[in-house]
């Protein structure tokens, strides 16, 4: 017996196209949910490199106020000098004491205060290698799109020396990664090396994403 082709009655074509059709968007949105993912992915990779260099770019302005309280580019200079005496005349209320004083602050109770300070485009915070000579490269491909800058303040120092605390501010490649750290660092009256006392993250303020010690 031969076999008989039967057309398909025109109610179960319409379910079948039906069918087929929600198929294809089920495939489509999930292709589109994938790609989305990937993308997402890519992005929040490339945040994490960027908020890294500026960590980075941070530590760089902090060895370089250190630098910078050891003498700098000039050992010996009226800046070098005060501020190993710790001199109140270079170390001023808003940090905003005249060449060669500048960047020097006096004790803030207040650190937000002088985070703010820190983070102001045209506030009192001195470019990376101003007084140290040291230089950076900026501004091309994956590198930081400026110079890192720092604060430093003297602080109440129990026993003999200086104490400072420097908060340091790095930026990305990319607009909007930015960070801060702080340190403190002591200088021993007697001509010994000063060294940094500590560093530990604190959370998020403002633009920045701050890291301090205490």
């Amino acid at each position: 017996m031969r076999n008989r082709h039967f057309p398909m009655p025109r109610r179960q074509a319409g379910i079948a196209l039906i069918t087929a059709l929600v198929l294809m968007l089920a495939v489509l949105m999930t292709g589109i949910a994938s790609a989305r993912g990937a993308l997402q992915s890519t992005r929040a990779a490339a945040y994490e490199r960027d908020r890294v260099l500026a960590i980075q770019m941070a530590e760089a302005a902090l060895l370089d106020a250190e630098h910078d309280i050891a003498g700098g580019a000039a050992p010996g200079s009226a800046r070098a000098n005060a501020i190993l005496a710790g001199s109140a005349d270079a170390f001023v209320g808003g940090c905003l004491g005249a060449r060669p004083y500048s960047g020097l602050c006096v004790h803030d109770a207040d650190a937000n205060r002088q985070l703010s300070r820190l983070a102001d485009d045209a506030g009192p915070a001195i470019a990376f290698g101003t007084f140290t000579g040291t230089t950076l490269p900026t501004g091309e491909g994956g590198l930081p799109l400026e110079a890192p800058r720092y604060l430093i303040e003297l602080m109440p120092a129990p026993g003999d020396g200086q104490l400072y605390r420097i908060a340091a501010r790095g930026v990305g490649s990319m607009p909007g990664a930015r960070a801060a750290v702080q340190a403190y660092y002591h200088m021993p009256s007697a001509g010994a090396h000063g060294r940094r006392v500590g560093w530990r993250e604190i959370g998020n303020w403002s633009a920045l994403i701050v890291a301090a010690a205490e």
